[in-house]
Formats: C-alpha cells, sequence, structure tokens
C-alpha cells in the first residue's frame, strides 16, 4: 500500500510540474517519430569520429510570419543551463523540393550542438534571388529567437557565429547570400549547387568572398554538371577559405534523403562547422587533408 501510494504520488507531483511548465516547453520534447533516426544515427558517428560531444536533439515548428519564406522547422541540441550558447545553421531546398526531402540534415548537425532551421520557400518553384532572400531573411529569423521568450532557444543561440547552406539552386543561393550579408555569416556549404535562375547563365562576382566555403558536388551530376555549376561557382570565389569536395559517384540528389554517403556528407560538413563556426583547429586537417578511406570516393578534392 505505501509502496502504491508513493508511486501515485510521484505520478501527481509530475502532473503539477508539467501543468506549471509554459506550453512552448512542454512542446519542444517532441523528438520521437519526427526526424529520422538516419540523421541522429550519422551524427552519433561523426561524435565519435570527430571527437565532439554528442547531444539529445528536439524540434520545433515555430510561427515564422515571414513574408520571404514559408515555414520552416528547426532542429535543436538540448543543452544544459551551463552550456554555451549555440551556433546555427539555415538551410534552404533545391528547386521543386521541400524541407522535407532534407530531414536527416536536422538531427545530424544538431547532434553536434547546432541549432539548425530547415526552411520552406514560398512556392516550390521559387528561382535563386528569392531563395537568397529566403536565407538572409531565416538567418535573421533564427537569430531573433535568442531574444524570443516563448521559444526553448531563449538566451541559447550565439549570433556570431552562423552558417548557411543550400541544395541545387539554393545552393547557388547560398553564395549569393554569403556575398550579399558578409560577416552576417562564417561559413557557407552550398551542396550539389545551380548556379543561377533557371536556364540562367552565370554573372555573379564572387571574387571578393572571403566567407569559409565548403562545396559538395557529384561528378556525374547531369542536372547540375560540376563544370557548368559547382567548379564553376568555387573558381570564381577569390576568398582562401574554400574547399571542393566533388563524390566520383551519385546523382543530382546525393545530399538529399537516401543518398549514397550521407555519413561521409555529414562528417565533412560537420568538421568543417566545427573550424569556422567553433574554432576547433583541431580538425582542420579532417578537411583539408581527407584519410585515404576518405579520399578514394572522391573523384576531386581540392583545399588549401
Amino acid at each position: 500500500m505505501t509502496r502504491m501510494m508513493t508511486s501515485q504520488a510521484l505520478r501527481c507531483m509530475i502532473i503539477a510540474l508539467l501543468c506549471a511548465l509554459p506550453a512552448a516547453l512542454i512542446a519542444q520534447d517532441n523528438s520521437a517519430g519526427r526526424y529520422r533516426p538516419e540523421g541522429r544515427e550519422i551524427g552519433r558517428a561523426a561524435s565519435q569520429e570527430l571527437g565532439e560531444r554528442l547531444f539529445e536533439v528536439r524540434t520545433y515548428e515555430p510561427d515564422t510570419n515571414e513574408t520571404a519564406f514559408a515555414g520552416a522547422t528547426i532542429f535543436y541540441p538540448l543543452t544544459l543551463s551551463f552550456d554555451a550558447p549555440m551556433g546555427g545553421v539555415v538551410m534552404v531546398p533545391g528547386f521543386r523540393a521541400s524541407q522535407q526531402n532534407y530531414e536527416w540534415w536536422g538531427p545530424a548537425l544538431a547532434s553536434l550542438g547546432y541549432a539548425v532551421m530547415i526552411l520552406d520557400t514560398n512556392t516550390p518553384t521559387d528561382g535563386l534571388d528569392a531563395r537568397k532572400n529566403a536565407l538572409i531573411a531565416g538567418v535573421n529569423f533564427l537569430k531573433a529567437q535568442n531574444s524570443n521568450d516563448a521559444s526553448p532557444l531563449s538566451g541559447k543561440i550565439d549570433t556570431s557565429r552562423m552558417a548557411i547552406m543550400g541544395h541545387s539552386m539554393g545552393g547557388g543561393a547560398a553564395l549569393a547570400a554569403a556575398a550579399e550579408i558578409g560577416e552576417a555569416v562564417q561559413a557557407v556549404i552550398p551542396l550539389s549547387p545551380y548556379c543561377c535562375e533557371p536556364g540562367g547563365q552565370f554573372s555573379a562576382d564572387y571574387s571578393s568572398l572571403n566567407t569559409p566555403t565548403l562545396i559538395i558536388a557529384s561528378a556525374t551530376d547531369d542536372i547540375a554538371p560540376p563544370a557548368e555549376h559547382a567548379r564553376l561557382l568555387y573558381d570564381a570565389i577569390g576568398g582562401p577559405n574554400k574547399v571542393y569536395m566533388e563524390f566520383a559517384e551519385g546523382d543530382h540528389m546525393i545530399v538529399a534523403n537516401g543518398g549514397p554517403d550521407l555519413p561521409t556528407i555529414g562528417k565533412f560538413a560537420l568538421a568543417f562547422l566545427k573550424v569556422h563556426l567553433d574554432g576547433k583547429a583541431n580538425l582542420s586537417d579532417f578537411v583539408s587533408n581527407p584519410a585515404d578511406n576518405y579520399r578514394s570516393k572522391f573523384s576531386t578534392y581540392d583545399a588549401p
């Protein structure tokens, strides 16, 4: 009888505590079934290989009320009160794609300590300029979560440590956004980037772009062939902190859900972010000089 009463009392106390919490804090613990387990496993493997702390991941869908993008999901690490504020990453999809095509990225990056916001554009066919504007608005929105008392990220974002990324036309938009907002972002990762507006010609000037850049592409991409897109963009960047990673195999969707080698892509993206957002100089060699077991995957790998 005493044991039963103790158990009942404990349940009542837990319910009372939950009722006392703001709704926003209760809603944040919704990771079960809300993100792809594959992303979590990629984050776990990266944490072991890179020697980085692994976090539990939560998600929420903020009320964006933005004109530059339609909506977003934010993935974030469950930190302790004494942990330092986290860096942020904003991602935009490719042409005709949605955030659901890239769900693995959220838990993979958040597992190693980043708040990750994956956007939906206003329409799936938004062009490069619209995606650029969505990224810029997304960076400002994610930064604002730091001062939003209703957000589970209130007081937890380091607004001086931000990165942007995008796939396909979103990758081209990420470079355009980095060139426009300069020091507002500390890293940019274009994924199988498409250089320009649909059917257009590349005309941007990135000779003064100094934002550290990691371009990930595939030699067999027949939608955005590297010579006309990824490599063209890489060669146009004038700054010294740029890396070009071209896989020998894989199509245009190599970085989306179900890609053939997402663990490798995730590890290099995370190492790159750790170097340029977190100042982890010990991981510089991982990025600039891949081990043989990785280098054999690439048709081309250029780094400082």
